[in-house]
C-alpha cells in the first residue's frame, strides 16, 4: 500500500522553549524557533505540550490531508 488517504488532525502550537539535546532525537525539530507558531500533527503537538516545550494556541483541531493529497475518483453510475 503506497497511498495514505487518511486525514490527520493537526494542532496549532507556539514554541515556548527549544528541546534539550537528546530530548526528541527521533523528530526533526531544527526548524522550531521560540515564539513562533506552527501547525503540527496532533501526536507531536501533544508531546511538545506535555514536555512544556510548546503551548496550545487554538483548541480546535484542523483536518489536514495526507502528504500525497490523494482524492480517489469513483466511476460514475449509469
Amino acid at each position: 500500500m503506497t497511498n495514505n488517504d487518511t486525514p490527520q488532525f493537526a494542532l496549532r502550537i507556539r514554541v515556548r522553549r527549544l528541546p534539550t539535546p537528546g530530548e526528541f532525537d527521533e523528530f526533526e525539530l531544527a526548524y522550531l524557533r521560540v515564539g513562533q507558531t506552527y501547525v503540527v500533527p496532533s501526536q507531536l503537538a501533544s508531546m511538545l505540550i506535555l514536555s512544556d516545550i510548546a503551548e496550545l494556541v487554538d483548541s480546535r483541531p484542523a483536518t489536514t490531508e495526507a502528504a500525497d493529497f490523494g482524492h480517489p475518483r469513483f466511476p460514475k453510475r449509469r
